[in-house]
Parts: structure tokens; C-alpha cells; sequence
């Protein structure tokens, strides 16, 4: 079995459980996902089958959507409604306007300092290992992309919002940084990815509905194939001699019919349609990156 599972993650699972539990409904062992959710989260969580696995960095680099809501004046260690908390604090709830403009400054090209509770590593340890122990320090600040944060509700005290963000962010630590700018403090209480990459929440499937296709010998019906899953590259088709050129690693020149622009992935084709390679264009040339 080789392709691309879009599974819908149920709260309470983490993302390796479900590996695990995919493992043993496909009976395969090469497994992997593409992107963690928190145990508390639920959504989309696209999930690697056989040698799909090979393109899991090329997936796990799409574009993220959430459907988020965090509850104001109350802070925990994990960030969180699975932690405890650490502060309970008086506030006076704000308006929509002020929320919109603490959404607007965490807008773009931001700074955030990962949760203690993630599986960061420190000197070779997850960092939730350590704080976990109570040695846990704060982890060093790093970038992240928002494109853009959504107003969709307020129930005071719960603040609910959209945001659509590069890989990396941790819509756990921006909870509490909106929380902290609005002078309040706030934890994540709910979380679905509803989108990551070409993947979708309406087409993903329940762990419920692929055992049952496994049960009737259908399971290959829920996979994506790999081609299909890397649509959002380019695609190129060559002809047979530099077909056969690129399945042995090497590379070819561009074909004259290909515009120029871009130094991201592209797929390559041969004359039939098939998939051959994953390559970048270098100085006039398709380099492979990975052959398939």
C-alpha cells in the first residue's frame, strides 16, 4: 500500500496513536504523519502509507488552517484546557474592536516561544519530558508565519477565531500571547485544523470509516495517490531518453515548453503520464530531488 491517508484526528488521540492505530488496520508498518496535533485537538492529520512516507517533508510544508477558541483570565502550564492552572485573574471583557487589533499585531512575520509541553527537544529530550520532571525552561523564541486571524465569535469569556499560518506555529502560545496583550491572560480550549496543505476536513476520513473499509476489503479506496497528493507543484513532462536519465538520478535540461519562474519542486512526467521525480530547476537543468 503506497498513498496518502486524510484523516480525521478525534480529540484525545495523539497524532501517534492514530500512526498506530492506521498501522494495524492497514497491516502496514511504514507509517508516519505529517505535521503533529495535540492530543486535545481534533482535524485534519495527513497521514503516509508505504513509500508515500518519502514525501512527507514536501506535505507537512503546506499551508495550515484552524477554527480555534480560547478562554480569557485563566493561564495553565500547558497552555491548554489539558493543563493545570497556574493563575485565575479579574478582567474586564473587551470589545470587538480591541480584539480585532490584537489579532492585527500578531499578524505576519511574528515571534513565539514554543510551549515547555511540546516535543521539542532539549540537548536530545523532548521538552515535555523535562517539564514533566519540573526542569523544563523557556524555550528560545522562533518564527512563525500568521497570514491572517479571523474574529468568528465572542461568548465572554470564551474568544473564538480562524487563523491561517505557515508550518510552525503554535496556536497554543499565540492563545496566550493575545491573552497576555488583552492584559488578561487566556488558554486554548478547542482546536480543529481544518485545512493543511490541498487537505481538507470534508474529505477526511474517520479511523471508525477505514476500519470498516479494511473490513470489506476496500481500504485502498481511502488512499490518495502520490501524485494526486503533490498536485499543488508544477508538473513537467520529458521525453523517453531523459525519462530514463532521471530514473537513474540524473539531470536533464528544462524542457523549452516549461516557464521560467520559481525555484520550488516540480513534478516530473513522462510521456504516459506516470510520476518519475521530484526536481528543481538549476541553471537550466531539472535537477531530481527525489525519484520515485
Amino acid at each position: 500500500m503506497n498513498g496518502i491517508l486524510n484523516i480525521s484526528k478525534p480529540s484525545g488521540w495523539t497524532s501517534h496513536d492514530v500512526v498506530q492505530k492506521v498501522r494495524n488496520i492497514s497491516r502496514e508498518k511504514k507509517v508516519g504523519h505529517t505535521g503533529t496535533l495535540d492530543p486535545l485537538a481534533t482535524g485534519v492529520l495527513v497521514l503516509c502509507v508505504g513509500k508515500a512516507t518519502r514525501i512527507a517533508r514536501y506535505l507537512e510544508a503546506g499551508v495550515k488552517e484552524y477554527s480555534a477558541e480560547m478562554q480569557l483570565g485563566v493561564t495553565t502550564d500547558t497552555l491548554d484546557a489539558d493543563g493545570a492552572i497556574i493563575e485565575t485573574r479579574q478582567y474586564r471583557a473587551p470589545d470587538r474592536e480591541a480584539i480585532e487589533g490584537v489579532f492585527r499585531s500578531f499578524t505576519g512575520e511574528i515571534l513565539q516561544h514554543p510551549p515547555v509541553y511540546s516535543a521539542l527537544k532539549v540537548a536530545g529530550v523532548p521538552s515535555y519530558r523535562l517539564a514533566r520532571q519540573g526542569k523544563a525552561k523557556p524555550l528560545k523564541a522562533r518564527p512563525a508565519t500568521v497570514y491572517r486571524i479571523d474574529f468568528t465569535g465572542f461568548a465572554d469569556p470564551f474568544l473564538r477565531f480562524t487563523v491561517r499560518c505557515a508550518k510552525g506555529l503554535y496556536v497554543r502560545s499565540l492563545c496566550a500571547d493575545i491573552g497576555e496583550r488583552l492584559g488578561m491572560g487566556a488558554h486554548l480550549t478547542r482546536l480543529v485544523r481544518t485545512c493543511s496543505g490541498r487537505f481538507r476536513l470534508e474529505q477526511a476520513i474517520t479511523l471508525e470509516a477505514l476500519a470498516h473499509r479494511a473490513a470489506e476489503g476496500r481500504l485502498e479506496s481511502a488512499l490518495i495517490p502520490i501524485d494526486e497528493a503533490l498536485a499543488d507543484f508544477p508538473a513537467v513532462a520529458i521525453g523517453a531518453p531523459e525519462a530514463g536519465r532521471v530514473k537513474n538520478g540524473s539531470q536533464v535540461p528544462t524542457p523549452l515548453s516549461f516557464p521560467p519562474g520559481g525555484d520550488g519542486p516540480l513534478r516530473v512526467h513522462d510521456q504516459a503520464g506516470r510520476l518519475l521525480a521530484l526536481a528543481r530547476v538549476r541553471g537550466g537543468m531539472l535537477k531530481p530531488e527525489l525519484v520515485f
